[in-house]
């Protein structure tokens, strides 16, 4: 049987990381390479170091113009299955900004025509709010992806189109036209879970109208797949669930210098994730006088509230705010963490909580979480109960007992999650839309 060969439309990969799915991608693609060949197209904001496993050829400032003019696609190999393409589009890094965006008509033109090709969608008209953003001018950039990555994808063969999250919908459903390749959809996160369940407007129609003409949605857990079932009218049959996996890693644990317990939150700081619910657990646990450093790990719009919120309180010297972690330096804090906290509102994983199992770190998670599903192990909590969250924490801090089972237990939930598991059940999803003979 021939390996199947896969154009993935993505937003980020390694080092260009700004949360979970930037590592979803590159766990998906590194335990794809036995089983398929992979070309990853996606937008590069900065430049990419040369390694070993990463040949740099790079796409530095060509204009569209340009680019279709000469012809010219620059690479990355990764392995003999895995080739890497770059599109310049000059992203930023995850920030809300509480302002709107102003779609010229030229633009709504655009994408009706030019990139979704449905008369009877609903077009985006005057100015409507965009939440959760990586720039200041999302829209655009989303657009000129849709557009470029189509282009070069159809410069070479394959047999099926895998694109990842809102941002590649527009160029999954461009690509599908031009090529009428199928189309695999994996949806990591939804409007649903960034504005609630009452949230609509572009992005929310974007997503609606992707799913209906994908060929097939994998969701990353069954907490996602229901959603996208109720909240966005899609049938069952067409949704394949397959959790997140994660890499192997040489684990330990250090000696936190603070002299006290330290509880983790990791995560933007947005209201999705419940950094403010995390606030609220804190301040419960202080009132018992116990000696505990709390430690924000991640940015966004909600930091400035938060820092002043706990010198009001008079318990900022409780608190320490990191900003944006990198990896190495996210390991390290795990290594000294006592307990892990995601109180997320809505998770449609959680690849975080995984992490810190796999460092040794009893878990505390919201109910409203995907992760659950396979981190069976850690401790859940509606995330509104922040009194039950508390009581949880200060159990694992008090209880060694406690702490160990929690430990062990989740230790044996990770025996069966890795990548290449996700990849062997991707790959056999992509079984379903192409010919039996390949």
């Amino acid at each position: 049987m021939n390996k199947p060969s896969v154009c993935m439309l993505g937003w980020e990969f390694p080092p260009f990381l700004n949360g979970g799915l930037g590592v979803a991608c590159h766990g998906i693609v590194s335990g794809l390479a036995p089983h398929a060949v992979v070309r990853l197209i996606v937008p590069k904001a900065e430049k990419i170091p040369t390694s070993e496993n990463l040949k740099l050829l790079g796409l530095n400032g060509r204009s569209l113009k340009a680019l279709y003019s000469q012809k010219k696609i620059q690479e990355y190999s990764l392995d003999a299955s895995v080739n890497l393409q770059y599109v310049d589009v000059e992203l930023t890094g995850y920030e809300r900004l509480d302002r709107s965006i102003d779609l010229q008509e030229e633009r709504q033109t655009f994408l009706v025509e030019k990139v979704w090709y449905e008369e009877e969608l609903l077009r985006p008209k005057g100015v409507f709010q965009i939440k959760d953003l990586y720039g200041d001018d999302l829209i655009d950039r989303v657009v000129e992806f849709g557009e470029l990555a189509a282009e070069l994808a159809m410069e070479q063969a394959f047999d099926v189109i895998h694109a990842h999250d809102w941002m590649c919908f527009l160029a999954g459903l461009r690509l599908k036209s031009m090529s009428s390749k199928p189309l695999v959809l994996h949806v990591h996160s939804l409007e649903y879970d960034r504005g609630g369940a009452d949230s609509r407007g572009w992005t929310y129609e974007l997503e609606r109208h992707a799913m209906k003409e994908a060929d097939g949605i994998i969701a990353v857990s069954s907490y996602t797949a229901r959603i996208i079932q109720d909240h966005y009218g899609i049938p069952p049959e067409k949704i394949r669930t397959v959790h997140n996996g994660i890499f192997p890693q040489n684990t330990y644990r250090v000696s936190d210098p603070f002299q006290g317990d330290l509880v983790l939150y990791l995560g933007r700081l947005t209201g999705q994730k419940g950094p403010e619910y995390f606030y609220e657990v804190a301040k419960h646990l202080l009132k018992d006088g116990r000696n505990i450093r709390f430690v924000i790990a991640g940015k966004g719009h909600l930091i400035q509230t938060l820092m002043d919120r706990a010198q009001e309180d008079g318990i900022g010297d409780s608190f320490r705010f990191t900003g944006f972690l990198e990896p190495d330096r996210v390991k390290e804090l795990l290594a000294m963490t006592n307990v892990y906290v995601m109180p997320s509102v809505s998770e449609p994983f959680g690849l975080s909580a995984l992490e810190a199992a796999q460092m040794g770190v009893p878990c505390v998670i919201s109910r409203q979480s995907g992760v659950k599903e396979v981190l069976t192990g850690a401790i859940t909590v509606d995330y509104w109960e922040t009194e039950k969250m508390a009581d949880s924490i200060g159990q694992l801090l008090d209880d060694a007992t406690l702490h160990r089972q929690v430990v062990a237990a989740q230790k044996k939930d990770l025996i069966h999650i890795s990548w290449e598991a996700t990849a062997k059940k991707i790959n056999s999803i992509y079984r379903e839309f192409i010919p039996s003979d390949l």
